[in-house]
């Protein structure tokens, strides 16, 4: 589903970020993206739908990531991001959720049943005609990642997804996660969330993957805790 071989990138105001980065990811597989802060997880992951743009070859999908492409690869592509608030922007929960499925052509009734559904099963239903930004932020990162797992990704990213969510709100998030089909890949500090939702997981240090493994392997071998 996912291949990355010899990806670098560098910011302008802070050099080198990713150097030489190899990963392959089979389809339906779980993957956590372990390492410190800084280490080139989430700039890694920006570059897998174009958001990013370094050196190297990257294919997802069968698709070759470059900007002629970007539009195919961002419909296979799903990316819930730290801050929700960038994904949050319309009159209210369901009409944001309900956003990429009337972008596709999809009717309004259709769209928004499923919608409702999805609503139901993440306990934000009661919260359907609310403004986004009236919600907690564990409560916008729930509405947020509802309208991308609403599109049926083929690959699903999330950016530290357990941050301001209570211990309930993790479980429930674990278990509709693991529901999923589609290849995830989970940038996390949570050890206990990684092992719960992933069976693999790479190490970053300095830009680079320094170890391929088991979730639980990587994470008592770099004590992960």
């Amino acid at each position: 589903m996912i291949r990355v071989s010899n990806l670098c990138y560098e910011y302008a105001d802070s050099g080198p970020v990713l150097r030489g980065v190899d990963f392959e990811q089979a389809s339906q597989e779980s993957v956590a993206l372990l390492g410190a802060n800084g280490s080139g997880k989430t700039t890694f992951a920006l570059h897998l739908n174009g958001i990013l743009q370094g050196r190297g070859e990257i294919e997802v999908g069968g698709i070759a990531v470059k900007p002629a492409t970007l539009e195919a690869v961002r419909r296979k592509v799903g990316f819930v991001f730290q801050s929700a608030e960038n994904q949050l922007f319309l009159p209210t929960v369901l009409e944001d959720v309900m956003f990429g499925l009337l972008n596709q052509g999809v009717a309004v009734e259709h769209a928004k049943a499923r919608a409702m559904d999805l609503l139901e099963r993440l306990h934000l239903e009661a919260y359907a005609e609310r403004n986004p930004f009236h919600l907690s932020a564990g409560e916008k990162r729930r509405a947020a990642l509802a309208g991308v797992v609403l599109m049926e990704p083929e690959v699903l990213i999330l950016d530290e997804p357990t941050t301001f969510l209570d211990p309930p709100g993790i479980r429930e998030l674990a278990a509709l996660l693991n529901q999923q089909k589609m290849a995830k890949m989970i940038i996390t500090h949570d050890a206990t969330f990684a092992l719960a939702t992933t069976t693999r997981a790479v190490f970053f240090e300095k830009g680079k993957i320094i170890a391929d493994g088991s979730t639980r392997e990587i994470i008592e071998r770099f004590d992960w805790v």
